[in-house]
């Protein structure tokens, strides 16, 4: 698969609120998503700002930090705009992405921060492999492999963030369906995400 294609199966599709501006970063610039097409690999992206308290203005706009996920070809960055409004932006690092999980010899794979996990026997349709691991900065980044159907090679994968307070910064899911809730019909995704509590 070429980078392109990559990029296509791992961000084929965004969701995410109105005030997020998401962008891939290649070589030679920027481009803007706009999440309305429908494509046939759905990623859900959903960043939330949630527990920032904004208690003074910001004349000239302020960043409050990055948070880096996806092998760092996701990148979060928290602040407040020019007119003090509070603003998560998304950029995809498109140059070194590779999905975290890859068939090798009817065995699943799972590649994350330079490990190589043998996930095979290890999820379902309707039970999740699970990796957490926590970053430099205290934010636990939380990795959910599933089966979409009986077939290995039908699996979906999904990171969320959750910060050093235990507040959820966001996540995103690849390979699986949504309704128009953002609810996806895959049971391993649906049923992990109750149990860590996660509301979108």
């Amino acid at each position: 698969m070429n980078n392109g294609e990559l990029y296509k199966q791992a961000f084929g599709a965004l969701r995410a609120p109105e005030h997020i501006s998401l962008t891939a970063e290649k070589e030679a610039g920027r481009k803007t998503f706009r999440p309305a097409r429908k494509l046939v690999l759905v990623c859900a992206c959903t960043v939330l700002a949630l527990g920032l308290a904004v208690t003074a203005y910001a004349c000239g706009g302020q960043i409050f930090g990055h948070v880096f996920g996806w092998g760092n070809n996701m990148e979060v960055t928290t602040g407040i705009d020019e007119n003090g409004e509070s603003y998560n932006e998304v950029r995809l690092h498109t140059e070194n992405l590779t999905p975290p999980v890859v068939q090798r010899g009817g065995r699943m794979i799972f590649i994350v921060n330079n490990e190589s996990i043998d996930i095979t026997g290890e999820l379902s349709p309707t039970k999740a492999f699970r990796y957490d691991y926590t970053d430099t900065d205290g934010n636990t980044h939380v990795w959910l492999v599933g089966l979409v159907s009986d077939d290995t090679a039908n699996y979906g994968y999904a990171e969320y963030i959750k910060r050093s307070d235990g507040t959820w910064l966001g996540g995103c899911s690849v390979g699986v369906s949504l309704d128009a809730d953002g609810r996806s019909s895959a049971l391993w995704l649906e049923s992990a995400k109750q149990e860590l509590n996660i509301h979108w």
